[in-house]
């Protein structure tokens, strides 16, 4: 894929990823791969995997990796209770809430 670094959406996904390595923690290879992600000329809010969440929006790309990685849950998701996390759906690559199994 062709993208063109002067573009105006190529400048915004950097922006959006500027942003989000100030307010989302993240470890050193998580920031790796995102930055080569987006320095591809995707969007943060997109990933290779096609990940779902339980609405049916594809999940950005930390999120899915962190699926991908087996942890979809850590600091930062200190705030939400385990009632409140959907489960992940094998199958249709997606979270599904605990009332859908």
């Amino acid at each position: 894929m062709k993208y063109e670094k002067k573009s105006l959406d190529y400048q915004l996904n950097i922006l959006t990823l500027q942003e989000m390595e100030e307010v989302v923690p993240m470890t050193l290879p998580e920031r790796s791969r995102i930055r080569g992600w987006v320095k591809k000329g995707h969007p943060v809010e997109s990933n290779p995997w096609n990940y779902k969440d339980p609405f049916g929006d594809q999940m950005n790309f930390l999120e899915a990796l962190r699926l991908r990685c087996g942890y979809s849950s850590g600091p930062w998701d200190y705030w939400k209770g385990p009632d409140s996390q959907g489960l992940w759906d094998d199958g249709n690559k997606c979270f599904r809430y605990r009332d859908e199994f």
